[in-house]
């Protein structure tokens, strides 16, 4: 059996990467975001890339980072108070809280909370 890199979450290539960028500016904004158990795994590998990234700092990595992060204030909010906070450790910027099921159909539901 290979080994699958990423859940497809029942979405196709681009549906899933925008999804993606969209929860990681509202979880660099917020600081904590409410989502599927499954999506949230993905969550924060897409995450801890990113913000390793701009804890290195650099325009090569503001601009790799840029392409994923659309909005300015995740950016700014990203290679400011982020990095500064993150700047000794070395990995595991997020937790995942689970919540237990959801009532309507009955899906996981975990927060997503970047780590003090």
């Amino acid at each position: 059996m290979k080994n699958k890199k990423n859940r497809k979450l029942n979405k196709t290539t681009e549906h899933r990467f925008a999804m993606l960028r969209n929860m990681s500016v509202s979880l660099v904004e917020n600081e904590s975001v409410k989502t599927t158990l499954a999506k949230a795994k993905e969550l924060v590998k897409f995450v801890s890339k990113i913000i390793t990234a701009a804890k290195k700092g650099g325009m090569t990595n503001r601009r790799r980072v840029l392409v994923d992060i659309k909005s300015p204030v995740a950016m700014e909010k990203l290679f400011g108070p982020l990095a500064e906070r993150y700047k000794t450790r070395p990995g595991g910027y997020t937790r995942i809280y689970k919540l237990g099921r959801r009532v309507s159909d009955g899906s996981e539901m975990a927060i997503v909370k970047l780590v003090e």
